[in-house]
């Protein structure tokens, strides 16, 4: 029953993963925690995300913005592993309440007041390496990340397509690093036998649904999550 709710959840979470670019795995990873456990549900998520963004990535290659998308992994991973760093020396949980705090006012503002205000490039610097190393504390710096490329991928199907290829490169990154920790198990594995034709139809319906959205919704999509997602990250953390 546990692994059904899972897959349920995780079917859910990447079809939204499909359509914008971001969200599957914060979506799925409080259901997974509670029925899988904590570290069993990241490294399904990991070797899903990669899979998943990875097949998204390659339906739709020409897409991809490969400037930015050098720019956000150079920085990104850099920043990742002072997180990861961070994260082993002193507990960080006040850090994710504020965060959460901070991603749930950024998305009511710009469903609120959608006139977008260009951010100076300094400011998308700091904003970028922020998201890096809320990555490697909590796993969680998309918000950040999607706040960066609202401002710089202003086409729908740019922002879901390099931001897919950057949860591709990262996921593996993180996936390995479960390997090494030795939580691929045997029944991880099963799980991700099973998520694997879940995945692929979530993509491709995701890929499908999302041209029937306009760029204004899309914008108006992308704030939800990132509400949703603060909301998360206040439960949770």
């Amino acid at each position: 029953m546990e692994k059904a709710l899972f897959l349920a959840a995780f079917f859910f979470a990447y079809t939204v993963q499909a359509i914008t670019g971001f969200a599957g795995n914060i979506f799925a990873m409080p259901v997974g925690t509670t029925l899988l456990g904590l570290h069993s549900t990241v490294a399904i998520l990991n070797a899903m995300g990669f899979f998943a963004c990875g097949l998204l990535t390659v339906l739709n290659l020409k897409s991809v913005n490969w400037r930015e998308l050098g720019k956000i992994i150079g920085v990104m991973v850099v920043f990742m592993f002072v997180g990861i760093w961070l994260d082993t020396l002193m507990p960080l949980h006040v850090l994710l309440k504020i965060y959460g705090v901070v991603v749930i006012a950024i998305g009511l503002k710009n469903l609120i007041a959608p006139q977008q205000k260009f951010m100076p490039e300094w400011a998308l610097w700091i904003i970028l390496a922020l998201a890096g190393l809320i990555q490697g504390m909590f796993v969680s710096g998309g918000a950040l990340l999607v706040i960066y490329a609202v401002q710089k991928l202003r086409d729908r199907q740019q922002f879901r397509i390099t931001l897919s290829a950057t949860w591709t490169i990262l996921n593996l990154i993180y996936a390995g690093i479960a390997f090494q920790q030795g939580n691929f198990t045997g029944d991880v594995l099963q799980i991700i036998v099973l998520c694997i034709p879940l995945a692929v139809l979530a993509t491709f319906l995701g890929n499908k649904l999302q041209k029937k959205i306009s760029q204004e919704k899309f914008l108006k999509l992308t704030y939800v999550m990132l509400l949703c997602i603060g909301v998360i990250l206040l439960i949770t953390s």
